[in-house]
């Protein structure tokens, strides 16, 4: 979703940043299939597919790399979670409900004082669920996913009506064209469209690398290719046109496209909507940060040396690394940062790591 709005914001047409989203998803199909096909083959799961490649002591290069972004995306994911519990806190306490209330921090001049203390509870919350166990609430995640495509819905509704209102139908949303001005100001399309299409390659990358933790399951090769063929770019092409509508939508009844959706609960009037769809964020949310952002780095790290850094450890250093190092005000501040800042940087890293996997499977080995 905030791979589109990211586009939207930084200049591209609605329409443009589908069609980059989605691009950038069957790109990156390509080493997720590559390297896919060892774990069906073999039924291993990355570390031994890394060790294959890099042996015993070299494997721990990949699982740090893959791990310094997961805590990259503890950082974004808190953030978005930060938000949610400032809204919620908001219903209670006006002050959390403030955008005006903003403190300067590096990289981000105007920071929400709300959120930013609301992302500090709920990063405090998530070291805590993923240092005592995911087991004791696992739960949540059963619900997790249900409750992300509610809230999904409810952000393309409330999209709707926001530009209804204004007398703009859904069509002459999505029919606006490239903002020009935007686009010099970022540096000009060709440059935008490239740095959008490489930061949606680089948001699968972590998975192109670990996909033998999942494909090692699968029945055949024909199954998780098929799985995979289906299974990421057509829900990705829903999240680009909902993330595109609702940026373009505040871009044209608000004069500035919203990058980041929690944004929208300073909008709305009604209290218990609010609260009803900030414990749904919360809960979505810290479902995948804890098991798909956490759980990794902190085993990566402990993996290192055993004997000296538990995983519990690995949790905090996650936390730390997430909260001071990553710094979300900064890579998550605005599309500019996420695109330019955030992802095209990881996605350097990671990439030659895939490479590597691939060309040492199917032309040395």
């Amino acid at each position: 979703l905030s791979l589109s709005s990211a586009a939207i914001a930084l200049g591209l047409s609605p329409w443009m940043a589908v069609f980059n989203v989605v691009l950038g998803n069957l790109i990156i199909l390509i080493p997720m299939q590559l390297n896919s096909h060892a774990g069906t083959k073999y039924g291993i799961p990355f570390p031994i597919f890394a060790r294959l490649t890099f042996g015993a002591v070299g494997a721990h290069v990949p699982a740090v790399m893959r791990g310094l972004v997961a805590c990259g995306w503890t950082s974004v994911q808190a953030w978005v979670g930060g938000g949610a519990v400032a809204a919620l806190l908001g219903t209670f306490i006006p002050f959390f409900a403030d955008p005006s209330v903003t403190i300067g921090l590096p990289g981000n001049p105007a920071v929400v004082v709300g959120q930013l203390i609301g992302f500090f509870l709920f990063m405090v919350f998530v070291i805590w669920v993923a240092y005592n166990g995911f087991e004791n609430i696992k739960w949540v995640q059963n619900v997790g996913s249900p409750i992300l495509v509610v809230v999904i819905l409810l952000l393309l509704g409330w999209s709707v009506a926001q530009t209804s209102a204004a007398g703009i139908s859904i069509g002459d949303v999505m029919a606006q064209g490239n903002d020009w001005a935007a686009l010099e100001a970022n540096g000009g399309i060709i440059y935008v469209f490239a740095a959008c299409l490489t930061g949606n390659i680089a948001f699968w990358a972590t998975m192109a690398l670990n996909i033998p933790d999942f494909s090692r399951y699968a029945k055949s090769q024909k199954v998780q290719f098929r799985a995979q063929m289906y299974g990421v770019p057509i829900p990705m092409f829903v999240m680009a046109f909902v993330g595109a509508f609702f940026a373009q939508s505040t871009k044209l009844t608000m004069g500035q496209a919203m990058f980041d959706p929690t944004n929208v609960f300073y909008y709305v009037d009604n209290k218990l909507v609010v609260i009803i769809c900030a414990i749904g964020v919360v809960i979505a949310t810290i479902t995948t940060c804890v098991a798909a952002n956490v759980v990794a780095p902190a085993n990566g790290f402990s993996n290192i040396s055993p004997s000296r850094i538990s995983y519990r450890k690995g949790v905090i250093i996650t936390g730390i690394l997430a909260t001071f190092v990553f710094q979300p005000w900064w890579i998550y501040g605005s599309g500019a940062a996420y695109i330019f800042t955030w992802m095209n940087n990881y996605g350097m890293i990671l990439a030659p790591i895939a490479a590597v996997f691939v060309a040492d499977y199917y032309i040395y080995k």
